[in-house]
């Protein structure tokens, strides 16, 4: 028998992720990223603004573009592909889809109605690749997971369902760490939902040495010998040592053989934590500069945008709380979603104040998003079966309040 493969995608906020897998064996073949979006901007509401100002169509274009070279990087025969998934936020979803966005840029019944505008269906469907510009096997299945409300997105959905946090009887905060910070908090047998802004520092962007997860990038730093111990991935993507680094003056106490090109989020999240222990970070601010290695360094500037973004984590957090009438120490577990959730030291996100105060339980869960379009591909009846939880969600007003942040 002939091999035949399927696809999942992501359509993340800074950069798009794919991956195949052998439909007999389910086994992972290949994994393909971008290292940013394809449209402008730092942020979804950067991405929203340029599609309704430049035209639906061509956003939808040059998405569907970047898609295609995505997954023609996957190395398998594309006309043996049966089956692909996407899973994203509303924005993307509706941009990959070419469908009406506007409703997503104005608030309110009253704004629609005097814009005529009429929002679409959002529930989860099974399209064609002509229908959507893939260039793939023209009988594939293309399989669109639903959103539980237009601006409650099947990326939230992921979340919830990947966690399982909805079949415990506890306080559980879902967070996706990513540039736009989902966050889901369940409390009582209602969920609550915000989106902080946490920005593109949390993804290694806005950092003046910043990248995204890349070969080279300084993903982690541990203390050792009372210096830092900088945490590298190599071409491969694995972590390795790199040098050990007194942060201070930059002397480098012992070398390693990895060459560093940059830091990203993670490491930023670690660089934060170790310099508010060991005080070289006060009050959110340095005296001059963190050395790194290889010329890689943490600027004041730098310090500043990740005191924001984590800023923006807490008062979403925060937020959250309020509305179910609970104190944040009262939340018993916390799910970390997204590659940064999956990747970060959670020691150290709870150190700077990205996780709140005492949770039982700390679950890093990964990428919720490309894992739930995995599993819709090598199980194409859990898309009725994630409608019928999206609906349920829904019509048992488990969502009491949206906090937009």
């Amino acid at each position: 028998m002939a091999e035949q493969y399927a696809i999942a995608i992501d359509i993340g906020t800074s950069g798009i992720r794919a991956q195949s897998y052998n439909l007999t064996t389910g086994k992972t073949i290949s994994t393909a990223i971008t290292l940013r979006h394809p449209l402008p901007g730092a942020n979804v509401v950067d991405h929203l603004h340029f599609a309704l100002n430049i035209g639906r169509e061509t956003a939808h274009n040059i998405l569907i573009t970047t898609i295609n070279r995505v997954i023609a990087n996957l190395d398998i025969d594309l006309n043996k592909v049966e089956r692909l998934a996407v899973c994203g936020n509303p924005i993307q979803l509706s941009l990959f889809n070419n469908i009406e966005i506007r409703d997503l840029a104005f608030w309110g019944e009253n704004a629609l109605k005097e814009k005529n505008i009429i929002p679409p269906s959002r529930r989860g469907k099974i399209l064609n690749p002509q229908a959507i510009g893939l260039d793939i096997n023209p009988n594939a299945q293309i399989y669109i997971p639903p959103a539980i409300k237009h601006e409650i997105g099947a990326d939230a959905l992921a979340m919830l369902y990947k966690s399982e946090a909805l079949e415990k009887d506890e306080y559980s905060l879902i967070i996706d760490f990513g540039t736009n910070a989902e966050m889901a908090l369940i409390a009582d047998g209602e969920i609550y939902t915000a989106s902080a802004a946490a920005g593109p520092a949390i993804e290694g962007q806005n950092i003046e040495k910043g990248r995204l997860a890349s070969p080279g990038v300084i993903c982690d730093i541990n203390e050792e010998e009372m210096f830092w111990r900088m945490k590298i991935l190599n071409d491969n993507l694995i972590v390795e040592d790199g040098d050990l680094i007194d942060p201070v003056n930059g002397k480098v106490i012992k070398k390693s053989d990895i060459q560093a090109k940059g830091i990203t989020g993670t490491g930023v999240i670690a660089a934060f934590s170790l310099g508010s222990d060991d005080k070289i970070i006060k009050d959110g601010k340095i005296k001059n500069t963190i050395y790194l290695q290889d010329g890689v360094y943490l600027k004041e500037k730098d310090i500043s945008n990740i005191g924001k973004a984590l800023g923006a984590f807490r008062a979403g957090q925060i937020t959250l709380a309020e509305s179910a009438d609970i104190l944040l120490d009262e939340i018993e577990s916390v799910y970390m979603a997204g590659a940064s959730g999956f990747y970060v030291d959670a020691k150290k996100s709870l150190n700077i104040g990205q996780i709140p105060p005492g949770p039982q339980q700390v679950y890093q869960i990964g990428n919720t998003s490309l894992a739930m379009a995995k599993d819709i591909v090598l199980n194409p009846e859990l898309l009725g079966e994630l409608q019928k939880l999206a609906d349920k969600i829904e019509s048992n007003h488990i969502i009491s309040r949206i906090v937009a942040m």
